[in-house]
């Protein structure tokens, strides 16, 4: 569930208040940071902590980063050192620096390092210092990737099986300055650096593909599951795959039909939710696949700049279109015209699949 779209700095009170009412209950949250998109829960629900750990592929002892809202009453939970040390970690917040400080007594063990400290930051995002304080608790926060993978500075780069693994989020309609929090570590000897802004995993090169169909419920996200199932048997994360429509609305689900025709595939599309095509999609992509000769004429008269990637999906790696139309679609449809377009989009994916492995060998 989509609880808001929001501009940078942007903070409503209804907004706030729906996050902490879920993070009470328990839920696991994709929220946008000051530094990329990330899960959040409430620190001392022991379970939800476990299910971020989980999503992330993240083992149980690594620990995680708390926010809070400001340096009130911070001292509840971690101890401050004295003089220039204390006014250097206050004078780093808010802002993206995550401190590593021995923990009070009381604070949740499954939030503590195997030493006893607790990583503590005071973000600069309006919106999690708003819901810190309405909550007047900590919150985890990580970034929303699986482990090693790099983070998401954009809603389109996000991985669509994490999205399905959260219970609700939030989305900014910029994109996020994308470099992760410093880590220090206070000592008596003084800071000691764990991790720089510049030592996330490194972007390894990789190819973004976009899927386009018209209402996104469909041919789109059938061909996109297949792209991303087969690609990451072969490729790993080298390979990101993303649909929309040209039509669509914002969060509906595949047609029943579709999703039967992908689990007789063994792939589940169901947690699916449709998006229109964007600038911000189509400036994403590397290439754009589309279903038929119209939509390629649509994007054209949209994106007159961005349309050089976009290609029939039929034709691919090719331009040349003429006699071909593509990819019908069978919306209204019977289930025998759903299994005929998944079987056609099916042998399209793999030659397609063959030519994409081949280019990256080329690398």
């Amino acid at each position: 569930m989509v609880i808001a779209q929001l501009k940078s700095g942007d903070a409503p009170a209804k907004v706030v208040l729906e996050i902490v009412r879920r993070l009470e209950k328990g839920q696991v949250l994709l929220l946008p940071t000051d530094t990329v998109y990330g899960l959040h829960a409430l620190a001392r629900n022991a379970d939800a902590v476990r299910r971020i750990r989980r999503i992330k592929g993240l083992p149980e002892d690594q620990p995680l980063v708390n926010l809070y809202s400001s340096v009130v009453g911070l001292a509840r939970f971690v101890q401050l050192p004295e003089g220039v040390a204390k006014r250097k970690i206050l004078e780093s917040w808010p802002g993206s620096v995550t401190w590593v400080l021995p923990a009070r007594d009381g604070v949740p063990k499954h939030i503590l390092s195997e030493d006893g400290a607790l990583g503590v930051r005071i973000p600069d995002s309006q919106l999690l210092r708003s819901v810190c304080s309405a909550l007047d608790d900590l919150v985890v926060s990580t970034s929303a990737n699986r482990h090693r993978n790099p983070p998401a500075s954009l809603r389109s780069e996000l991985d669509p099986e994490i999205v399905a693994e959260v219970d609700a989020a939030v989305y900014q309609t910029e994109a996020l300055p994308g470099h992760p929090s410093e880590v220090k570590r206070w000592t008596p000897a003084g800071p000691e650096v764990i991790r720089t802004r510049d030592s996330a995993p490194a972007k390894s090169p990789r190819l973004n593909i976009l899927v386009v169909c018209s209402g996104n419920i469909c041919r789109s996200p059938m061909a996109e599951a297949m792209l991303r199932h087969r690609l990451r048997e072969q490729a790993g994360e080298r390979f990101i795959i993303r649909s929309a429509g040209t039509i669509s609305e914002e969060g509906f689900p595949p047609q029943l039909p579709a999703i039967q025709a992908m689990q007789r595939r063994g792939i589940d599309i169901g947690s699916h939710r449709s998006r229109p095509v964007t600038k911000e999609l189509m400036e994403w992509a590397d290439v754009v696949l589309v279903m038929t000769t119209d939509h390629l004429g649509e994007l054209h008269e949209r994106f007159p700049d961005l349309t050089q990637k976009s290609f029939l999906i039929t034709a691919f790696p090719g331009m040349e279109i003429e006699g071909l139309y593509g990819v019908e679609d069978p919306f209204g449809s019977s289930p025998e015209a759903y299994e005929m377009v998944a079987h056609e989009l099916e042998q399209e994916v793999e030659r397609i699949v063959q030519h994409l492995l081949a280019r990256l060998e080329e690398q």
